[in-house]
């Protein structure tokens, strides 16, 4: 505001040169007179554009320290957003509305909201060379003021819909590059294309609409303006004939309407790109009260690794019943437990609120006694290791992603990777550890990226671990060293938590639980829950190991 005042103020500099040359310069011919007054209006002007320049770097690096504040949290935001009690961030949209929001407040459209303030200066200023020139001003600001109402109530609908029909549409499409293999597999292109092609569809129709009514409005604008001016300059020669004003008051007085309106005149272009930066600013605002930054870490003996439920109920957060009902049970540290059930019956849900990927709708989930809602991220990180169904390696080398995309020493990768007998598996890729991976880990198969998974969950020696079908993909080799890694884990007294589908990894627990429809039907040692269980294949496993 402070560069934007000086910008303004020196912008007086070309009116008072005119009026000087009009009434002083040319009645006297004097020559030293008019070279001074050119002086000092070069040094005005120079003045002018070097602050105009600076407020520019100025709101850029403003946007940039915004970025610097809150990237960090909105991104740890995005990834907390299962925890919420609303439905969870599926894309990173509200990313992409800090930079829309910072692009718009870096921006010209910013600095004008900036120079508008200015405006009632050059108005009174009008208003001084006559009270006539001044109405019309005022008039014209008015007109425009009632145009950026006018403008906003047009387009505002339309601009909405298109928003929420444009996010549709990227999201849609994300997720159809993300799973690209079965469409074209099942021959889905052409269904999918027409199912996006509603949303991008709908969304052109919004904007067009909008488009066009701000287009109207954006010519009517610049038609008022020039008329204004023409108002201006034949109330002005009106009062010089009449002895009211002199001459160069006309030319004066178009000069400062022009730069009184032009700030109001803009506005009202880019009133709807500024509203639809302030959306995105607000949606970005929701985001983060909705994950506020984590508190101090707490410090708790780390032999401890016992987990705790008490009459724990979730409902995840698009759903409207819940897939776990009261659910109490407590596994004791070293204890290696196994969690079955149908389809549906919530194991997955269990083990993420085992981990504190997800937080519990009703009850406490405890780990070494403390509730995962008062851990912070990077002391529960070391505590625990988590092997998921869905086992979401990311975009970068093997070592990165069983590191966890920490800095760590290569002996700790190793460590992990031999601990989850992956390691001469590694060896045999064409770059071993430095193998690079696309998103999902594309570049290994199914077996592999499940392996790699279990070097992850297990880098850093965690206290607990929870593994979501960790055999699911695994062929025989595979199956042998889960199974060689699982009993050293169990020698070294680790908590173990597997949810299976097959039994196989059942054969090293030593007590299983079974859900069903989101309760806890059985709890009780593994032959004994094993030969209740209703399937073909159990009486092998029910045999004691």
């Amino acid at each position: 505001m402070a560069f934007a005042g000086g910008v303004n103020l020196l912008f007086l500099a070309s009116p008072l040169f005119l009026l000087q040359i009009y009434n002083r310069v040319i009645p006297s011919g004097s020559i030293p007179t008019l070279i001074a007054l050119s002086f000092a209006l070069l040094i005005a002007l120079v003045t002018m554009v070097v602050l105009d320049a600076i407020r520019a770097r100025v709101l850029v690096r403003a946007a940039a320290r915004l970025n610097r504040i809150l990237a960090p949290r909105l991104f740890q935001a995005v990834v907390d957003s299962t925890l919420s009690k609303g439905p969870p961030l599926r894309n990173a949209q509200p990313i992409r509305d800090l930079d829309a929001f910072r692009g718009a407040m870096a921006g010209p459209a910013a600095q004008l909201f900036f120079d508008a303030p200015w405006s009632p200066l050059f108005l009174l200023v009008l208003f001084l060379l006559h009270p006539l020139i001044g109405l019309l001003g005022v008039l014209g600001a008015a007109l425009l003021l009632s145009l950026a109402f006018i403008n906003d109530a047009l387009t505002r609908e339309d601009a909405a819909e298109a928003s929420a029909a444009a996010a549709r549409s990227y999201a849609f499409a994300d997720s159809v590059v993300r799973f690209a293999d079965p469409i074209h597999a099942m021959g889905m292109e052409d269904a999918l294309r027409s199912r996006w092609q509603i949303d991008r569809d709908d969304m052109m129709v919004k904007q067009s609409g909008g488009s066009d009514r701000a287009a109207d409005l954006s010519a009517f604008i610049r038609f008022c303006r020039l008329v204004l001016q023409g108002c201006v300059l034949a109330v002005g020669a009106l009062l010089v004939i009449r002895g009211s004003i002199l001459p160069a008051s006309i030319f004066a007085a178009s000069l400062l309407l022009g730069r009184a309106l032009s700030p109001l005149e803009q506005a009202v272009i880019g009133w709807r790109q500024m509203a639809l930066a302030l959306n995105a600013g607000r949606n970005v605002q929701r985001v983060l009260s909705a994950a506020p930054p984590p508190g101090r870490p707490t410090r708790v003996a780390p032999a401890d690794a016992s987990v705790t439920l008490e009459r724990v109920t979730f409902v995840p957060g698009a759903a409207n019943r819940p897939a776990l009902r009261d659910i109490s049970l407590t596994i004791a540290s070293g204890e290696t437990v196994g969690v079955v059930g149908a389809s549906g019956a919530g194991k997955s849900c269990l083990a993420r609120l085992i981990v504190a990927a997800s937080l519990p709708t009703k009850g406490k989930v405890a780990i070494g006694g403390l509730p995962t809602s008062r851990w912070t991220a990077p002391a529960l990180a070391r505590q625990i290791g988590f092997l998921p169904q869905n086992v979401g390696l990311f975009p970068g080398t093997i070592r990165d992603n069983i590191g966890r995309f920490q800095e760590c020493s290569d002996k700790s990768i190793i460590e992990a990777a031999k601990r989850a007998k992956v390691h001469d598996m590694i060896l045999d890729l064409p770059d071993g550890y430095d193998t690079v991976v696309g998103e999902g880990g594309a570049g290994l198969s199914g077996g592999q990226r499940q392996r790699v998974a279990l070097a992850r969950a297990l880098f850093g020696s965690p206290r607990l671990l929870v593994l979501d079908e960790p055999n699911a993909h695994l062929d025989a080799e595979g199956d042998e060293a889960l199974e060689e890694a699982l009993k050293a884990l169990r020698r070294t007294g680790t908590t173990i938590v597997i949810v299976a589908h097959r039994l196989n990894p059942l054969a090293h627990v030593d007590r299983v639980l079974m859900l069903s429809k989101g309760e806890l039907e059985l709890d009780g040692p593994r032959r004994a829950v094993i030969e209740q269980v209703p399937t073909e294949t159990v009486e092998h496993f029910a045999q004691p190991s």
